[in-house]
């Protein structure tokens, strides 16, 4: 069941590849991009590694999954959004959750179970980043120069929006599903497993965009 998700990740990172051969005034975001996607790529390929043989993989999803990549969007939202407030902003909030993660792994909690605590912390902070950049679109009129609906930073921001939104109450709760039924579990599953494919996906896709723009101008 496992392998069609990681192989659609891969999939994503592979798309964004070339990319990186061609004009793209995206960089810097598309760089980041990137690295969330290996990252992605390599965890779940250590991850369905370690759960066919039984092994506890919930460290490595903690640090990588919960710490760096939540890192790594912020850093991403830190990279186009245009106040230095804003960046300073994030900057504190960065610091105060990696502070938060040896704090809570030191003295709440352990690194071998889920940090659900920590998740919905980060969870917050990019959400915010997200709602905060949908704000300044139409109240700030960003992007006035530029089709919207072409612009990479946009579905970027929507698709993370939708996945650590939609699978926020998921992880957030993991520790109470348990005690569901199985095949309410899997569904859920299921469901988070789609939404983080089409972020992914989109990831992958989305700096290509840009290029439309162009084919229409010549056209």
């Amino acid at each position: 069941m496992k392998y069609w998700y990681i192989g659609l990740i891969i999939m994503g990172l592979l798309l964004s590849i070339p990319s990186f051969f061609f004009p793209n005034k995206y960089k810097n975001q598309h760089f980041i991009i990137f690295l969330i996607l290996l990252l992605s790529v390599c965890l779940e390929t250590y991850g369905t590694y370690t759960l066919l043989r039984k092994i506890n993989n919930t460290i490595a999803y903690n640090l990588f999954f919960i710490y760096l990549e939540t890192i790594l969007i912020l850093l991403f939202f830190k990279s186009f959004l245009k106040t230095k407030i804003i960046k300073n902003s994030i900057n504190m909030a960065m610091i105060a959750f990696l502070l938060w993660g040896v704090g809570y792994s030191l003295y709440l909690g352990q690194l071998d179970t889920f940090q659900t605590l920590s998740f919905t912390f980060g969870s917050l902070l990019i959400i915010i980043c997200c709602i905060y950049f949908f704000v300044s679109i139409f109240l700030k009129d960003w992007f006035l120069d530029e089709k919207l609906i072409l612009n990479p930073l946009f579905w970027i921001s929507t698709f993370i929006f939708l996945f650590y939104t939609s699978t926020f109450l998921y992880f957030s709760s993991v520790i109470f599903l348990t005690d569901l039924d199985k095949n309410l579990i899997l569904i859920l599953s299921t469901s988070k497993r789609i939404m983080a494919v089409i972020m992914y996906l989109g990831m992958g896709l989305a700096f290509y965009l840009p290029y439309f723009n162009r084919s229409e101008k010549k056209n």
